[in-house]
């Protein structure tokens, strides 16, 4: 497990090292420096084996210009410190030239292209990568606090590791670690002011995101951050028996298997009796019935939804529910808690418009303008880049992304949109009104965006 040194027994152990290789000191220092960030040399030294790999695996191969019998001639110098020095760090000495190690520096030195797949495997191999889990997935580009909180995590597994003997290979090792891992994010501590590291890091990206932009994104973005920081309720809401009640009953249906067309839609007989549950989805008096699951756009939308957030399969000829669709039934909490991150796309310009409009609506107030919210967030994508071979997005461009989110809003009950039309000025209006249910679903998509 991590072993703290003294600067007595670094320095003792750097003179022994160099009482018969008068340049193992300085090259020993230097690898210190970039394993542990030794900068003061009368600080403790703490050496942790994750650190101590991936600076053999990964910094010594590829910072480091020098020939290949030099790098061997590093790690050599690094496992006799190591063993010199004692106090548990003999430990990790034969890490050093492992086969595993030399292995990986030639991989490197061959410039071959697999070596980055070789680091990642080796890694993971030795138990000490901590895994994405339920609670979070690691970002590959980190801010500091996440990536302070994530080597954290690398000594926990560690310490838990070493100190019970557990074998990496053993089965049910993974589900242990991710476990392990994720009652680390959850923990308060003391030195976060009793907050969870999972809080640190939400609040470290939701800060992020709304300064990364330009202008006018963090004129959309911003005003939100406050309302985004609280995490989804847990337990029981007295109003939430109303929650996106069309998806609900999809969801219902499902449980008994609900018939398929060869083409995989929803059969007729299905689509009539979802526009006669909920009529305002279906002008039946000017259309009649429908005949096909793509007539009913929110239906299409929910089916679409139910299949992507995995609360709904194809099994045959037969939509059926999975087994996180069963969970959730009976639990309208739970249930808008899982749906609520699926409502906005997950990457690309469409990801990024419809957060925009997304947090148009929540930071809008009771009614929001359809042209002004268009308007903004056309403006605020051009600001930020966003183009096709040089070409920015025309405002219905942006507009159609953004209805790709507010359709899906419309559909599960959180977004009224209502249209009025002024003969004499012979201008439409629209304007979105977002309900109360609405107002925590749409916070929750957007807060699971933001912080990824």
């Amino acid at each position: 497990m991590p072993v703290e040194l003294s600067p007595t027994v670094v320095a003792r152990a750097l003179a022994r090292l160099g009482e018969h290789d008068l340049e193992a000191p300085g090259d020993v220092e230097g690898a210190l420096e970039l394993i542990a960030g030794r900068e003061d040399d009368e600080a403790p030294l703490e050496i942790s084996r994750y650190d101590l790999q991936l600076f053999l695996w990964y910094q010594l191969p590829c910072k480091l210009l020098a020939p290949p019998e030099v790098k061997r001639e590093v790690a050599a110098r690094l496992g006799r410190f190591l063993e010199f020095a004692g106090a548990g760090a003999e430990a990790y000495a034969d890490t050093c030239t492992s086969e595993q190690t030399m292995a990986m520096l030639q991989a490197w030195e061959a410039e071959d292209s697999a070596a980055g797949e070789l680091l990642r495997e080796a890694l993971e191999d030795s138990g000490l990568e901590p895994p994405d889990t339920d609670v979070l997935a690691w970002r590959p580009v980190m801010g500091f606090e996440e990536a302070r909180l994530r080597d954290q995590a690398t000594r926990e597994l560690e310490a838990w590791i070493e100190g019970e003997g557990i074998d990496p290979g053993a089965r049910g090792f993974k589900r242990r670690q991710a476990g392990l891992v994720s009652e680390f994010l959850r923990r308060p501590q003391p030195e976060l002011d009793g907050r969870a590291p999972l809080d640190v890091v939400v609040e470290e990206r939701l800060e992020d995101w709304a300064r990364d932009g330009s202008k006018a994104w963090r004129e959309i973005a911003a005003p939100v951050v406050p309302e985004l920081r609280a995490p989804p309720a847990q337990g029981a809401e007295p109003s939430s028996g109303d929650l996106m009640r069309p998806m609900a009953w999809l969801l219902e249906e499902g449980a008994a298997g609900i018939g398929l067309t060869q083409t995989g839609a929803l059969n007729r007989a299905f689509v009539r009796a979802f526009v006669e549950r909920f009529p305002a989805m279906w002008q039946a008096g000017t259309w009649g019935p429908p005949h096909r699951e793509d007539e009913v756009a929110p239906l299409r939308e929910l089916h679409d939804l139910s299949r992507r957030a995995r609360l709904l399969r194809r099994r045959g000829r037969n939509l059926v529910l999975t087994k996180r669709g069963e969970s959730l039934l009976g639990d309208p909490l739970a249930f808008r808690n899982a749906v609520a991150p699926n409502l906005i796309a997950a990457d690309g310009f469409a990801g990024a418009v419809q957060e925009l409009a997304v947090a148009a609506l929540l930071g809008g107030g009771p009614s929001v303008d359809r042209d002004e919210l268009e308007v903004r967030v056309h403006a605020a994508i051009v600001a930020d880049g966003w183009n096709a071979a040089g070409e920015s997005p025309d405002r219905y461009e942006v507009s159609a992304c953004a209805w790709g989110a507010i359709r899906l809003a419309e559909a599960l009950e959180l977004v009224v949109y209502d249209h009025e039309y002024d003969r004499e000025a012979r201008r439409s209006r629209g304007t979105f009104t977002v309900t109360p249910g609405g107002q925590e679903a749409l916070r929750l998509a957007l807060r699971a965006r933001a912080a990824g």
